[in-house]
């Protein structure tokens, strides 16, 4: 698998599809926006409508560009009649959502939504992120409230940046220490932070421990007055807060975030 878009050798025709014989595959498009669809329809014009990009496989046609589009024209031509389209013959679910990704990849997307279709796309960082947080037991989604993981950015940022092993460190400390409400951005880059300077010299353990008995509101806290008073980044604030919790009482100890840090306390 490869995080960059496949190479489709297929090309595309012009013809003419009625609306009612397309389908919508979620799992290669983003989220339907009702909002936006109802602007396009309360301002529809047939004579500037773009051209839906379409895949006919198993008697349907799948729309891989121009859902809301396509919602629109139902709207104001009804669902029985044609439209033009570019078409492709025998694309796989995979190939579909690869190919939604490079038609799209200049426009605004939600960050979730472009994770999910990347999976379908079999894309390499979406789907070991995927098996890794399912390992753990964790959940990527929408809803932080069930304790999913909202901040999809900060894990494939975090991915790219330390790799695998560091990500999936992160993801388990918080887990066990301050649960589904440290699932932020932040905190996930700055553990990532700890573990990718000190390696195996981090007892994942003992961290954890001592940051769940901290709480999750002394670490927030004591990020936001070194974000405060440093300015860094608050990805490196919260990686000086937990080493400075991490450092409390016994146990192994790690050198401060930053060395000053340790002289001007």
């Amino acid at each position: 698998m490869s995080n960059q878009p496949k190479r489709i050798n297929r090309s595309s025709h012009i013809g003419w599809v009625r609306l009612d014989e397309m389908k919508i595959n979620p799992r290669a498009q983003r989220a339907f926006d009702k909002n936006w669809a109802e602007w396009l329809a309360s301002n529809f014009d047939p004579d500037k409508m773009a051209f839906l990009h379409v895949n006919h496989r198993d008697g349907w046609y799948y729309v891989m560009d121009g859902q809301h589009t396509r919602w629109a024209a139902i709207q104001f031509l009804g669902s029985d009649q044609q439209v033009q389209c570019h078409i492709y013959d025998g694309l796989t679910e995979t190939e579909e959502a690869d190919m939604y990704l490079a038609l799209n990849h200049k426009k605004q997307q939600g960050a979730l939504s472009k994770y999910f279709v990347a999976l379908t796309a079999e894309h390499s960082v979406e789907c070991d992120i995927d098996r890794i947080t399912r390992a753990l037991g964790l959940t990527v989604g929408s809803n932080a409230k069930l304790g999913e993981i909202t901040c999809v950015t900060a894990l494939t940022g975090t991915y790219q940046k330390h790799g695998p092993g560091p990500m999936s460190a992160a993801l388990r400390v918080i887990r066990d220490s301050v649960a589904g409400d440290g699932f932020k951005s932040g905190i996930i880059k700055g553990i990532a932070l700890i573990i990718d300077r000190h390696g195996t010299r981090v007892d994942l353990d003992q961290l954890s421990d001592k940051l769940k008995r901290a709480g999750l509101l002394a670490l927030k806290q004591r990020a936001a007055s070194l974000k405060d008073g440093t300015g860094a980044s608050e990805a490196q604030c919260y990686a000086c807060a937990a080493i400075e919790i991490y450092n409390r009482g016994r146990g192994a100890k790690l050198d401060p975030w930053w060395r000053f840090q340790a002289a001007a306390s």
